[in-house]
């Protein structure tokens, strides 16, 4: 099975989603970015409770079932209770790891956070604007495999296509409050931006996917050790590893189209109880 490490350093595309009106309605959105190979989705309102938070998660984690990393942006408390795969934060923000083998992902907007950012051991990968894109590329070649994965922020495919030729080979797509606001579906916009990647990736990231894999299949193997009562997991953290999940219905390493990975099933968390 592939660690979710190795999944975020072959990932192309992370797409942030509001709760949307209803679960239901969230469902559907998450099923299509999914159907569309989004890799990373992060759930993001600020304005949401901790309860509705918890339901979106559990809500998209089952709409996912695996088939993209899916993260929280929320609190250090609330992750850990939603024992989300990936945390999102702003980089002024420490990381905070929400089980053992869970990401971290730190939002940079500054120059100096992005050096620190890079060179911080306990952040996973790092969302920069647009302004950032040159000292990202200098800082971490997109196609070096010791790199640290980054996403350019974007707020639409022109943009998308211009930041790819200024370098980037990662795009995190706008926030999706509605599916409204889309004017495409879910599929067809994730399609859209991977899209403005594919020719640089063919070009560029053969070498690096290759390597990635084979580094990833070198990791010794770990298991989740018993959880405490409290669900937290004893032992040292080691996102490296790939967790002990539940079979998936998805090949967990098939090779899609245009080069992407589809991983298998993530491990649920204490407070789901679908």
């Amino acid at each position: 099975m592939m660690g979710l490490k190795t999944k975020l350093a072959l990932a192309r595309t992370l797409v942030w989603v509001g709760l949307q009106p209803s679960p239901e309605v969230l469902r559907e959105l998450v099923g299509g970015l999914c159907a569309g190979r989004a890799d990373v989705i992060v759930l993001v309102q600020p304005d949401a409770d901790a309860d509705d938070l918890l339901l979106g998660h559990r809500t998209a984690l089952q709409s996912a079932d695996g088939r993209a990393i899916l993260g929280l942006a929320a609190a250090g408390e609330l992750a850990r209770r939603a024992r989300a795969d990936l945390v999102a934060a702003d980089a002024v923000v420490a990381p905070v790891r929400a089980h053992d083998y869970a990401l971290t992902l730190a939002v940079v907007k500054q120059l100096a956070d992005l050096t620190r950012s890079l060179e911080d051991v306990h952040v996973d990968a790092v969302v920069v604007t647009p302004d950032l894109i040159d000292p990202a590329v200098a800082l971490a070649p997109p196609t070096a495999v010791a790199s640290k994965p980054w996403f350019a922020q974007v707020d639409s495919l022109a943009q998308a296509r211009a930041l790819v030729a200024a370098g980037a080979r990662r795009l995190a797509l706008p926030t999706i409050n509605s599916q409204g606001q889309l004017g495409m579906s879910p599929r067809q916009l994730v399609d859209a931006y991977r899209s403005t990647l594919a020719e640089a990736w063919r070009a560029e990231m053969a070498q690096f996917t290759f390597s990635t894999l084979h580094l990833g299949q070198q990791r010794p193997p770990h298991t989740l050790a018993s959880a405490r009562p409290d669900g937290s997991v004893p032992g040292r953290p080691t996102p490296d590893a790939p967790p002990a999940r539940a079979p998936s219905h998805h090949t967990p390493t098939s090779e899609d189209g245009d080069g992407g990975w589809l991983g298998g099933h993530h491990e649920r968390g204490p407070d789901d109880h679908w």
